[in-house]
């Protein structure tokens, strides 16, 4: 499961140009480049996550001389922990668009107002041909149905458009998913859910079909179970990883007691691994659950396919 992306396809997946991405790989070691036989640079999933968990840390203030001399885990690391106590999560959508990207976005956008069904499925296939079907997930999905919502908030949109868009892209992200058919008995299996009081339908979704892709056999429960449905799921089905998605609310604190009963119960074995926005309630039944947890979609599948050779190996 090992894919490699030439710069000419990072510069459209990043909006990194292809100079600076030269530049950086010269003066800062946090990037090792591979190169194929004939001398072109070859990118894995990791170093795309390194590329943009560093324009991440610029946009929060960093200077990438403070950061070139990390590895990714400290990276990550870092990151993390700066942002986990921000008392206010930030969704600056917009500026994560890349120039070939913003154009299908307000194509998107104009075609919500429109309720125009076949403008934006075509918007949202032709930008995963630029993409990636795995890379258009984060970089223009998630960015797009985070801009809808905050559309509505802003009374900019009716909450029948704000559902018609969610609809579309549930439609894309259940097609994604689909698209992976039967079970590879080479592969170990990821259940995927969410747990009792978080129902948000889409960050489940996006979780199944970063994981299909990943190499992970796939059992998608969807949202809002309890710790003893994930448990028994868990025990019966033999999932190596259960992938919950955890977005809202943020201060529940029955979500802690609900944590601690699933590791209780699928033993230290099985990995659990969380996608979620941060909240400083969760951050210490994390450790305590010794859950992996990633705040920032763009590492998902580089955590994923981690998580699934550790299992292997």
């Amino acid at each position: 499961m090992n894919k490699e992306y030439p710069i000419r396809v990072v510069t459209k997946i990043t909006g990194l140009s292809a100079d600076q991405i030269r530049k950086w790989e010269e003066r800062y070691s946090i990037l090792n480049i591979t190169r194929s036989s004939k001398g072109s640079r070859r990118f894995t999933d990791k170093d795309l996550e390194l590329l943009q968990l560093m324009l991440e840390a610029k946009r929060l203030g960093f200077s990438l001389q403070e950061i070139g001399e990390l590895n990714l885990g400290e990276l990550r690391v870092m990151l993390n922990d700066f942002q986990g106590n921000l008392s206010k999560v930030s969704y600056p959508e917009l500026e994560q668009l890349s120039s070939s990207t913003r154009e299908y976005f307000d194509t998107c956008i104009d075609s919500l107002k429109e309720y125009n069904i076949t403008k934006m499925e075509k918007a949202i296939y032709d930008v995963a041909m630029e993409l990636g079907a795995v890379y258009v997930i984060h970089k223009f999905m998630v960015p797009f149905i985070k801009h809808v919502g905050r559309l509505w908030k802003n009374n900019k949109i009716s909450k029948s458009q704000e559902r018609f868009a969610n609809a579309v892209i549930r439609n894309y992200l259940e097609n994604y998913r689909a698209s992976f058919k039967g079970f590879n008995s080479e592969n170990p299996t990821a259940l995927i859910a969410t747990p009792k009081g978080q129902k948000a339908e889409l960050g489940c979704l996006v979780n199944s079909c970063l994981s299909v892709a990943s190499g992970w056999n796939n059992i998608y429960l969807g949202t809002d179970l309890s710790a003893e449905d994930l448990v028994q799921a868990v025990v019966s089905s033999k999932s190596s990883c259960l992938i919950l998605s955890v977005l809202y609310p943020l201060d529940d604190q029955s979500l802690r007691n609900q944590l601690l009963k699933i590791r209780a119960g699928i033993g230290e074995n099985v990995e659990i691994v969380i996608n979620g926005k941060k909240s400083n309630v969760y951050s210490e039944t994390y450790k305590t659950i010794n859950a992996k947890v990633v705040h920032d979609l763009f590492s998902m599948p580089s955590l994923l396919e981690d998580v699934r050779m550790s299992v292997l190996s």
